[in-house]
């Protein structure tokens, strides 16, 4: 169960593979399922418009072996940069321990154009219990684990939650663990960050939109009795100027969180539990949507592992200000990408 099959994502190009007939000027991405394919869900095809006109297309969806589905919406217009949601209602469904499940759409043009695109969708959704926050990830057996991998090593996601809490377990993959200390040198810190946000939630592109996302950050902290610390970096309402300012993480510390990472084998553990209390802007309940993400800083190996790249986004939805900067942490020349993506609460797995 905590060894699934490496995660990938199956494109040829950021927006669908362009077939025979032209380029047509349609961005595409199926969003991943937030509940359980067994529930019978709704999916969705996320379509962007790149042309400057209006752009008319027919959508021809394939669901894995063994599915059947019903798309919303198989003819329409997009507008000139539009983008657009279009549901499928999944009739039947088989679960598959390993959590991948290929997903192709291909795009057909009035004019003749088409393009695809392929991959393999994630359930991504945290359901309903309570884990022992100690570094024992046998605590997460009830938990839908995602994982993708990046430059050969894997990343394992899981989450889950309670009347009082949202919990993260992330396993990294990588050669050592290099803590965090208040003279940690730039660019030697392994650490994990994430985001949550309401269902909805946009981020800005200047210093000054408002943040609409709860951002924290998890480190080991290394000495005889340390389990590991965890920073709030960003709460809603903050400018997102402040993401990009060098402030010092001691005054950011945040000690209502539960904290442990530790090191099993090759694998660095690290789990966080944060209060609802102190993100009064999402509600937790059974079948409900919100926005959720993950970068695992590996920076003396595989580097910065962003979630947003495994989960398909395009390459325009990479946004610098919608993660923090912090002491310690080594950046790719690139930006990571937005941290608004779909995640979902549910009752079970099962």
């Amino acid at each position: 169960m905590r060894r699934w099959a490496v995660f990938a994502v199956m494109l040829s190009l950021a927006g669908g593979h362009v077939q025979a007939g032209g380029p047509a000027p349609v961005l595409i991405r199926v969003a991943n399922f937030t509940v359980p394919p067994h529930t019978g869900p709704i999916g969705h095809i996320i379509l962007k418009n790149t042309a400057d006109a209006p752009y008319e297309a027919t959508v021809e969806l394939t669901l894995p072996d063994g599915w059947k589905g019903v798309l919303g919406k198989p003819r329409l217009v997009l507008e000139s940069q539009e983008t657009v949601r279009i549901p499928f209602a999944i009739e039947r469904a088989v679960d598959v321990e390993r959590n991948l499940y290929p997903v192709t759409v291909k795009v057909t043009g009035a004019d003749g154009a088409v393009a695809s695109r392929t991959r393999e969708v994630a359930c991504t959704s945290a359901p309903y219990f309570k884990p022992k926050i100690d570094g024992n990830t046998d605590d997460w057996d009830d938990a839908i684990a995602v994982t993708f991998s990046h430059k050969g090593r894997d990343t394992v996601i899981s989450t889950a939650w309670n009347r009082t809490h949202f919990a993260v377990c992330v396993e990294v993959d990588e050669e050592k663990l290099v803590g965090y200390t208040a003279d940690a040198a730039p660019g030697t810190v392994d650490a994990v960050q994430f985001a949550l946000a309401p269902s909805g939630s946009e981020t800005g592109r200047t210093a000054e939109d408002p943040a609409g996302r709860y951002e924290f950050l998890v480190v080991d902290s290394p000495g005889l009795f340390a389990k590991g610390r965890c920073f709030f970096l960003m709460k809603p309402g903050m400018s997102l100027g402040a993401s990009q300012e060098a402030r010092p993480l001691e005054a950011l510390e945040f000690a209502d969180a539960q904290v442990v990472v530790k090191r099993k084998g090759a694998c660095t553990v690290y789990e966080c539990a944060v209060p609802w209390s102190a993100m009064p802007g999402i509600r937790p309940d059974t079948g409900r949507e919100i926005c959720f993400s993950v970068l695992a800083h590996d920076p003396d190996g595989t580097g910065l592992r962003d979630w947003g790249a495994a989960a398909g986004l395009w390459p325009s939805q990479r946004n610098r200000r919608a993660w923090s900067l912090w002491p310690g942490a080594k950046w790719p020349e690139e930006p990571p990408y937005d941290n608004k993506i779909e995640w979902g609460l549910c009752s079970s797995k099962y």
